[in-house]
């Protein structure tokens, strides 16, 4: 429980890799990170806030970071965070990935996880005594800050790793997750992302990912990094790290929860190729893997160099860890990369029906989980979608689905606060409240009215939410017209012939 109050709270939070430089800024993600040495861009408040936070963040002992790199961000309320925890997490966990490539043959990684360990400051009053508390410690420089009748003072509710809680003011130090942590001289986040994106295909693939919405494989692949970055914390054991090496593995993979070991190594070979000994490795990680869980600790976490499965004897060589984490990677590479070619062919597009997406337009524009527009916004690349492939005939298209959608577009449209004409809202209400009888017509009616609406240049603008409505009342026009004019002919009276 976060005990402290959001008076006066401003509209941005701020977020800072304490421990990574930065020479210029870097887009990463939706986000800018910028050197807390450069503020020149920002409001006068926003650079005391990184001034102040600046201030806060040491090393060890007495020294203090000369230079960090932070963002600001959309306000974070740490009672309730919001949807941008889970966008930092995930460029945390791909910024500690590249970081931890091999150096060199022994396989052990460049800098640690605890190196992009990442704060967040959120300015707001907060309780004196949980900044600087008064039982049984001795203060070495006193508090010059006064508390108000409250007890509060002007400070920071904050979040570290996204797991520990913390508050601070201005004179507070913030240390790292290690006693001790050393600084990389060459470390610099611009340069490195991107040189990362030249150098290997599964760094270019992930800071990819971090600019698009997040889908079910994406999902996956940043649940995998966490757990591949727990496995190089510096807190770990080798024992403890291979666990958390299996779960990435798993993860990435969704192995099933039977003969995972069988399985294991089954995709890894498929991703890989039937490399001499690859099997073996995989055999004998997965048995370490299982001691560790089962007895709680293995007395085999080396490599048996050997060419036969059933082979225990041999030369002992690297660790199964550092083999571990360099497959990991070319595993993943592989993945990426298949992803990244599905998504270019459409081939997952082309195997969802036109039926399908209108459902899926019904279902997203029904929910209530986020506000209005958003929901529009969302549905934009499935009418896409649906106008791509409209011409392709299907068997089970429903006029029902679609004026559903048609009906449900149109009234998230009226609530989207956009500037509407007079007309443009008279003829969305007629759709609203049309009739509902068995053969539609009313509503078919309707939909032709506003198709025409949209097609003049007053109601043609760059709002994505229009152009979702627009699209999608297009669309669906295209599917129903021959059928709305053939209803018109038969209610037509004969003597009107």
């Amino acid at each position: 429980m976060i005990i402290s109050m959001k008076t006066n709270c401003p509209n941005y939070s701020i977020a800072v890799f304490p421990y990574l430089k930065t020479s210029n800024a870097v887009s990463i993600g939706k986000l800018t990170f910028r050197s807390t040495e450069i503020t020149d861009e920002l409001t006068s408040e926003q650079a005391r806030d990184v001034n102040d936070i600046a201030s806060m963040l040491f090393l060890k002992d007495n020294f203090r970071i000369k230079s960090a790199s932070y963002t600001l961000i959309p306000y974070i309320d740490m009672d309730q965070p919001n949807l941008e925890i889970g966008h930092l997490k995930n460029i945390q966990a791909v910024i500690a990935y590249c970081y931890a490539s091999p150096r060199h043959e022994f396989g052990d990684i460049f800098l640690s996880p605890e190196h992009a360990s990442i704060a967040i400051f959120s300015h707001r009053q907060v309780i004196k005594s949980l900044v600087f508390p008064d039982f049984n410690v001795v203060a070495v420089q006193n508090s010059f800050l006064a508390p108000d009748n409250r007890g509060e003072i002007e400070g920071y509710a904050g979040l570290y790793n996204f797991k520990h809680y913390f508050w601070a003011a201005k004179g507070s130090r913030v240390y790292g997750p290690i006693p001790h942590l050393t600084l990389n001289h060459s470390q610099d986040l611009s340069f490195d992302v991107a040189r990362a994106e030249k150098a290997r295909c599964d760094y270019r693939l992930l800071l990819g990912l971090l600019r698009k919405p997040t889908t079910q494989i994406s999902a996956r692949v940043f649940t995998s990094l966490e757990w591949f970055n727990a496995s190089n914390n510096k807190a770990n054991d080798s024992a403890s790290a291979i666990v958390d090496l299996s779960i990435a593995f798993e993860s990435l993979m969704k192995l099933p929860t039977d003969q995972k070991t069988d399985r294991l190594i089954d995709a890894i070979s498929l991703l890989l190729g039937r490399i001499p000994r690859l099997d073996i490795w995989a055999r004998q990680f997965y048995d370490a893997r299982s001691q560790v869980v089962h007895e709680g600790s293995s007395q085999q976490l080396h490599f048996i160099a050997t060419d036969s499965i059933k082979n225990s004897k041999g030369q002992q060589y690297q660790s199964l860890l550092s083999y571990g984490r360099q497959i990991f990677q070319l595993c993943l590479g592989t993945l990426l990369t298949g992803a990244d070619l599905t998504e270019n062919s459409g081939l997952e597009e082309k195997l969802v029906t036109n039926e399908e997406r209108f459902q899926e337009i019904c279902k997203i524009l029904s929910k209530n989980e986020s506000g209005v527009r958003e929901r529009l916004e969302r549905i934009l690349p499935i009418v896409t979608a649906i106008d791509q492939y409209k011409y392709i005939s299907e068997s089970n298209l429903k006029l029902e689905t679609m004026i559903g959608a048609t009906r449900l577009a149109a009234k998230a449209l009226l609530e989207s606060n956009e500037e509407l004409s007079r007309k443009l809202n008279e003829h969305l209400s007629q759709l609203i409240d049309a009739e509902r009888t068995t053969d539609h017509f009313n509503e078919l009616d309707a939909l032709r009215t506003l198709e025409s609406d949209f097609k003049e240049k007053a109601f043609q603008t760059e709002s994505l939410c229009r152009e979702a409505v627009r699209k999608l009342m297009e669309v669906v026009w295209h599917y129903v017209f021959m059928h709305y004019f053939w209803l018109e002919k038969r209610r037509t009276p004969a003597t009107e012939k």
